[in-house]
């Protein structure tokens, strides 16, 4: 059961999946492993959604979002979909990165690729930040 607790919460978000997992007396790789899964499933699934949920996204908030003249706009166009793929999952949930990039026009393929670096990249460092943080309150008490 903490194995699909810890999956079904990273679907959502990897910054609770981490915690929750470790919190759970889960393994650490194991943790790592159920969060990418989890992350990497999300993603799949609303680039795969692409052109139904950019046009539920337009209707929602509208044909100018995100505006050009935004924050999200400007590291857009800074980085594009490399530097996305690899910073979006620190700012925001991973399935919610997905969907931003792909009203900005990101090509599916490519996105998911990057998408799923970034996913691994974070988890990662999540996960040596739990064990770490774990470590040091065990050595306090």
């Amino acid at each position: 059961m903490p194995l699909v607790v810890v999956f079904g919460v990273a679907v959502i978000e990897i910054w609770f999946a981490v915690p929750t997992g470790l919190a759970l007396g889960l393994a650490a790789p194991i943790v790592w492993l159920m969060t990418v899964a989890g992350a990497v499933t999300s993603v799949t699934l609303v680039a795969n959604a692409g052109s139904a949920l950019r046009g539920w996204l337009v209707r929602r908030r509208g044909k100018d979002w995100p505006s050009k003249t935004g924050r999200i706009y400007r590291i857009w166009v800074r980085y594009g979909v490399p530097g996305w793929g690899l910073a979006s999952p620190l700012f925001m949930a991973p399935p919610m990165g997905t969907a931003v990039a792909l009203m900005l026009g990101a090509p599916q393929r490519r996105l998911m690729r990057w998408m799923y670096a970034g996913v691994l990249l974070w988890v990662t460092i999540l996960v040596v930040a739990g064990i770490v943080g774990m470590g040091l309150i065990h050595a306090v008490h």
